[in-house]
């Protein structure tokens, strides 16, 4: 349910003129769901950051597509896409005002694209930023309530 969720509040905040297809496999996604559902999050909030993490991962799917490609309109299409889908990761944290969680995944990020660009996906270092995300934000609000 909270997949199907954030597939629909991302397709709704995602510009119609942009054309971009929700085509992440579910099975990606499960492991963040997962992951959230273990935190005193509400709904929405679940919600919100399983679509931050969708749109990231779109970004970087639409991206690893480029160097398999032959130059032309498919390939700029790509690119296009995936530099769309990291701006608007980043527009939807500053509308949800997930201001840590941007500074938090920002440098994992640009060192997941680095290590793509030579040749070595990572991309399960962007589960574990966001796991380790999770586990400081609860600790720090668990120290907030027991003062």
């Amino acid at each position: 349910m909270l997949i199907q969720d954030a597939y629909r509040l991302l397709q709704g905040e995602l510009s119609p003129e942009a054309g971009i297809k929700l085509d992440l496999p579910q099975e990606e996604v499960i492991p963040l769901a997962i992951l959230l559902e273990q935190y005193d999050l509400s709904a929405l909030r679940q919600c919100q950051r399983l679509s931050i993490y969708i749109a990231i991962k779109l970004a970087l799917q639409r991206h690893s597509e480029c160097s398999s490609l032959a130059p032309g309109e498919t390939l700029t299409r790509k690119v296009l896409d995936g530099d769309y889908l990291y701006s608007f990761y980043v527009e939807l944290c500053l509308k949800w005002e997930e201001f840590d969680l941007l500074t938090h995944l920002a440098p994992t990020i640009k060192q997941l694209q680095i290590k793509r660009v030579e040749g070595r996906s990572e991309d399960e270092r962007l589960l574990k930023a966001w796991e380790l995300f999770l586990q400081l934000e609860n600790n720090r609000s668990t120290a907030t309530k027991a003062m």
